[in-house]
């Protein structure tokens, strides 16, 4: 075989460099804008975007609620082939509107089927009346876009899984009181659904005192979600309702130690000496992987019957919605 001449293959090695230092160069800005555009979409205002939300699907899923409300209040059921529309299987999306008198469904954009029928009938597989759930927290100031969480399994499917929902209330131009909502089997247990969940036992503890325990522990009520409940504690570290029994339970939390050897519930309680809420890492064992599981008490103080405690929960902690 013929040699090329030696200046023609030091020509074609020339070129191979200048393309390698072209194609690096291009590579890094590709991901510098990739980036930007990430850290742009992320640093939206808070009214836009809910920064109170880790998750990418939860803040989708609450933006989607939120354009459907409008569009319903403008248009009445003429906007429901714009519901439509709006449904996103990437996300697994869709919408539902149910009259608030009697749970009646007026559109449902997963199952048309279920128009007609009433949720006010229904209750998941923990006994939760969803219907009245939602009549309750779509009023309730402190749970701003009326989250309910509920235990059942995904269309033709076989396992139970957490699913979170998004409600709002709604009246049509005829006057009928409504609510919208979507909700999703795959959001996690976000920081903000725990701070609902303890902010309103806070609250029913303060109004009703020990009275409210028996409501604090029914795993039908909102207090029980994504496997945990709320907890409660003296000032001394003694637990009234255990954080892992989910029960009525005395031990001493301070001797708690974790899989990393750490006294969480001690520094929760040093913490909430100088605050009204703080949030306290534990890591625990996990039986699925080699690695502990990252887990988060958010708690603050409150009174119950006048006597200082704490009420709290356990959440595994958010994975960062970067890819989300």
């Amino acid at each position: 075989m013929e040699e090329k001449p030696r200046d023609e293959s030091e020509k074609q090695s020339k070129q191979k460099k200048s393309a390698k230092r072209f194609i690096l160069p291009l590579l890094a800005l590709v991901f510098l804008l990739l980036v930007g555009g990430r850290l742009v979409y992320l640093t939206k205002t808070p009214v836009e975007l809910y920064r109170q939300y880790t998750f990418r699907i939860t803040r989708e899923l609450v933006r989607t609620v939120t354009e459907a409300k409008a569009l319903l209040e403008e248009k009445g059921d003429k906007a429901f082939p714009l519901l439509d529309k709006m449904k996103s299987n990437q996300f697994g999306l869709y919408l539902y509107v149910y009259r608030s008198s009697d749970g009646m469904c007026l559109y449902h954009g997963e199952n048309p089927a279920l128009v007609g029928t009433r949720l006010d009938k229904f209750t998941d597989q923990l006994g939760k009346p969803l219907h009245k759930l939602i009549s309750h927290e779509i009023k309730n100031p402190l749970n701003r876009h009326g989250w309910v969480h509920y235990y059942w399994n995904r269309p033709r499917g076989l396992f139970l899984e957490w699913k979170s929902a998004c409600n709002l209330a709604v009246t049509l131009p005829d006057g009928t009181k409504c609510y919208v909502g979507g909700g999703h089997y795959g959001i996690g247990a976000e920081l903000e659904f725990a701070r609902i969940a303890v902010i309103n036992a806070d609250h029913l503890l303060k109004t009703r005192g020990e009275e409210a325990l028996d409501e604090l522990l029914t795993p039908a009520g909102p207090y029980f979600f994504h496997n945990t409940a709320v907890f409660l504690l003296r000032e001394n570290g003694q637990s009234i309702i255990d954080p892992v029994l989910k029960k009525r339970y005395e031990r001493d939390l301070l001797e708690f130690q974790d899989a990393v050897g750490h006294y969480p519930f001690r520094y929760l309680l040093r913490r909430l000496k100088a605050e009204t809420e703080a949030q306290v890492v534990l890591y625990a064992h996990s039986p699925l992987s080699m690695n502990n599981q990252k887990k988060i008490i958010y708690a603050r103080r409150c009174t119950m019957g006048g006597e200082p405690v704490i009420v709290g929960t356990v959440i595994d902690a958010p994975h960062s919605a970067w890819w989300r």
